[in-house]
């Protein structure tokens, strides 16, 4: 590819991603996925601050990203969990760096909605934008993917109280959920992070949070490698959570 070609082809990917990200946003409906983060009435949790700060934020994590990963346009990217936050790297990824994304989460009403939405811009825009999948993450085993996020998932009050409640530091206090059993909740959170683990390929950018850093770092370890953790971090839009871009090499 000659260096006009190069630059034009990048030039071509920032508009359909601003695009893409734009229709998005006017096309989503906010009153029913802010239902998904709140008890009661959640229509007005993502105002137009919110909504703002989630593409400040989206900008910021893609650049990062756009710096970190060694695979560049042919790696492969997994997104697991990820949902209205992360639509903002995972279009630049797919968009600006030509980059082969899996994007996997629960199937619900969060998912279904940002389904739509991405399958209405998709026809509207003409060109194609990565999809979300319900498919389990042993279906990316071995995959080789030079960059693995996992972000607010072991922490989600959901699928995982106690364990919240644990990493959190809420447990017996007003902010804890109290549900949940601590013990099986970190047996199924650990098989899950080997899992996650699999589908790295022996140079691999992993963003996640501090959070989960303390079930991920471990499993790391036992599996060998040089490990890298920055100091710098990036605080999340909706969640709060400090974003680590963390190195594995093997």
């Amino acid at each position: 590819m000659s260096g006009s070609r190069g630059v034009r082809s990048v030039k071509d990917g920032l508009q359909r991603c601003g695009a893409a990200i734009a229709a998005l946003y006017a096309e989503l409906d906010w009153s029913k996925l802010g239902a998904n983060y709140c008890e009661g009435d959640g229509s007005s949790f993502f105002d137009d601050d919110l909504r703002e700060l989630t593409l400040e934020t989206g900008y910021r994590i893609a650049d990062e990203i756009s710096s970190a990963v060694a695979g560049g346009r042919t790696g492969r990217s997994l997104y697991f969990g990820a949902a209205v936050a992360e639509l903002v790297p995972i279009l630049a990824e797919h968009l600006v760096l030509e980059r082969d994304v899996v994007w996997l989460n629960l199937p619900g009403d969060e998912l279904r909605e940002i389904t739509r939405a991405m399958h209405k811009v998709r026809d509207e825009l003409g060109f194609e934008l990565p999809m979300p999948s319900t498919h389990g993450i042993e279906s990316c085993a071995q995959a080789g993917f030079d960059h693995l996020w996992m972000v607010s998932v072991l922490t989600d009050p959901d699928a995982f109280p106690a364990l919240h409640d644990e990493l959190y530091e809420r447990s017996g206090g007003p902010l804890a959920t109290g549900r949940g059993s601590s013990g099986a909740e970190r047996a199924r959170a650990e098989a899950l992070v080997e899992r996650f683990l699999d589908c790295a390929s022996s140079s691999a950018l992993v963003t996640t949070t501090d959070e989960e850093l303390t079930l991920i770092e471990p499993a790391v370890q036992r599996r060998g490698g040089e490990w890298t953790v920055p100091e710098s971090c990036i605080e999340t839009a909706i969640v709060g959570d400090m974003l680590r871009f963390c190195r594995w090499s093997r």
